[in-house]
């Protein structure tokens, strides 16, 4: 366990500093701040990481790994100790000093915001984050190898020697403080300090972006002397969302050179780092419930995060289930349920211990097939993502049928067997987007999103849909034909209707045999709304062509010839929001949690039955 020093206020605490010192760094700097600290009524909690590399689990497996995450583990395992759990309720301010401080503070305060309880952190301050760190690459494993070669040769010289390196390395620095600096480094394991302490798994900026997108400040104070922060630094460190405070002509050690100006601004900042975490009784509470829990941070930006927090009061860290006594809890206050794919049934005993619930927010496509009937007496209000994870699927589709009809699938096969020239025109003689006709089956919101996306091109687009109008089709600038004149007219046929009785097995062998040959069926629908079995007849003849993002079974089992047929372009659900395409599903869900908290209507309400 690491060394600690705690230190309390004459009157009741109010907050606490969590005050993480560096490797090379004594406590004397850092203590000229308690009385400081103190006479705010904040407790001072110092962390001394310094000499604690004898500690048993800082074994040579671990530091030829992270040596940055075994330091924040050890921090982490101290600030979670039951000793100090008296103290872990009150607002948590951290403070880093040096690089190897500051990053584990840093650190320890995102892993801590995201848990039920302890050391919640109101606010951040890294002094000094960027000594000796390259401005890029900040994760270069080979940056911190070099670090470490350079220190084992220099700590095995005699104390002249490596008064002469640092010499030439750190020309601003004054005898007393390189003859300091050889001291200490005599004293230190090399794989504990430069680089090596300052390399965690996760990269500072990403860091200092995971707090302010929980809206906790950040606040960076720097020198420009010897080992200040440049220009490169700055603006890595703002993007993430830090403020950062430069100390024109100040050293390294900051808390020793302007103590004045230090102290002002620090007490400045963590005073308005509490205010800012003062409860404010407009925003709803709101609870995340996904799976896997990661999908959240899938789902939501740093710059999402910051606005969801200036509009919610998010509890608790994100859940798979209603079932965990810790989410049980957040349902006790919840407002705002904001769900995503892998949400279990929102059943009457959730809906029982949630009686304040008002809203429920879906990052998918629907939500209400997970719910039951709404009680009598119960208003609660809906919306989903469907307008945002229907983008990519018409986007998917578009995509599809530009090259179906220019034939580009054809024409990487032959080429791929040939291996030689191919005579475009001869082989092809029917290529091209030019005056060809598509047919969308079902003018479902994603229909109607691929008809307007296809509206510059030069094709007759035509639709069937029993339920479209005649001045909705116009104002799509579509025909409306019955499915079996669509089918017999068209080149690419596109299906976007939902599984429902009615269009289960919708298109079955006699609607296939009316399609041309060389035409193409492209389904990012339903497996279902397909009879396979005729389908799998078609496209084994090589009369059809087929670009399938889902079938029956959704991953179909290994010698399934769909896999092989030539004609055939598998692909495994992927016309849906994947990878970047998810952050469009959370910036759409808080939107439209900020309408919520403003007042104002959902603009893609779900009705609820």
């Amino acid at each position: 366990m690491l060394s600690y020093q705690l230190t309390l206020p004459e009157a009741t605490a109010t907050a606490v500093v969590v005050a993480v010192h560096g490797l090379m760094e004594s406590a004397d700097c850092l203590e000229a701040a308690f009385p400081h600290w103190l006479s705010h009524g904040w407790a001072v909690l110092a962390i001394n990481l310094r000499g604690h590399g004898s500690s048993p689990r800082w074994a040579d497996e671990d530091l030829q790994k992270h040596p940055g995450d075994v330091m924040v583990q050890d921090v982490l395992e101290l600030l979670r100790a039951p000793d100090l759990g008296g103290w872990a309720h009150l607002p948590a301010l951290y403070y880093g000093h040096s690089a190897g401080g500051s990053v584990a503070a840093a650190v320890a305060a995102a892993v801590l915001e995201q848990e039920p309880s302890g050391f919640h952190p109101a606010g951040v301050l890294l002094e000094d984050p960027f000594w000796r760190l390259p401005v890029t690459p900040l994760q270069d494993r080979s940056v911190a190898e070099a670090a470490y070669a350079h220190l084992n040769d220099v700590q095995s010289r005699p104390l002249a020697e490596r008064a002469d390196i640092r010499r030439l390395e750190w020309p601003n620095w004054s005898e007393a403080e390189i003859l300091h600096s050889c001291k200490a480094q005599a004293d230190c394991d090399p794989r504990l300090v430069l680089n090596g302490n300052v390399i965690p798994s996760m990269p500072w900026p990403h860091v200092v972006a995971s707090l302010t997108a929980f809206a906790v400040p950040v606040l960076i104070i720097t020198g420009t002397v010897r080992a200040g922060i440049t220009p490169g630094h700055q603006w890595i460190a703002r993007s993430a969302g830090a403020r950062v405070e430069v100390f024109d002509g100040a050293s390294h050690f900051i808390r020793r050179d302007m103590e004045d100006r230090f102290m002002r601004t620090a007490i400045a900042f963590f005073a308005n780092a509490l205010g800012e975490k003062s409860p404010r009784a407009a925003k709803p509470v709101a609870m995340a419930v996904m799976a896997p829990a990661s999908l959240f941070s899938k789902l939501i930006s740093p710059a999402a995060m910051s606005t969801l927090a200036r509009f919610a009061d998010l509890r608790g860290p994100v859940f798979e289930d209603f079932s965990a006594p810790e989410a049980q809890a957040v349902l006790a206050d919840v407002e705002v349920l904001i769900t995503g794919w892998g949400c279990p049934i929102i059943g009457t005993d959730v809906l029982a211990a949630a009686p304040k619930l008002r809203a429920i927010i879906h990052a998918g496509g629907a939500i209400s097939g997970n719910l039951p009937p709404i009680p009598a007496g119960r208003n609660i209000v809906a919306s989903n993502a469907g307008e945002a994870n229907g983008r990519p699927v018409a986007e998917y589709t578009l995509a599809m049928i530009l090259l179906a009809n220019k034939q580009a699938f054809d024409s990487m096969r032959l080429y791929k067997q040939r291996r030689a020239a191919i005579n475009r025109e001869l082989e092809f003689p029917e290529a091209g987007n030019y005056r060809k006709t598509v047919g969308l089956v079902g003018a479902s919101r994603i229909g109607r999103y691929v008809a307007r996306l296809l509206r510059p091109f030069q094709l007759d687009v035509l639709v069937y849909d029993p339920y479209l109008s005649a001045a909705d089709a116009d104002a799509l600038g579509v025909k409306p034909l019955p499915l079996e004149a669509l089918m017999s007219k068209s080149d690419v046929v596109s299906l976007h209707v939902p599984v429902t009785p009615d269009t289960i097995g919708l298109i079955g062998a006699a609607e296939l045999a009316l399609l041309r040959d060389g035409a193409t069926l492209i389904n990012t629908a339903r497996g279902e709304i397909l009879e396979q079995s005729a389908l799998e007849a078609e496209l084994a003849s090589g009369r059809i062509n087929a670009i399938l993002d889902v079938a029956v079974p959704d991953v179909l089992p290994p010698g399934h010839p769909f896999y092989d047929l030539p004609n055939v372009v598998l692909t495994p659900h992927i016309a849906g929001s994947m990878g970047t395409e998810l952050l469009r599903m959370g910036d759409h869900v808080v939107a439209e949690l900020e309408r919520y908290a403003t007042g104002q209507p959902f603009a893609y309400p779900e009705a609820l039955s």
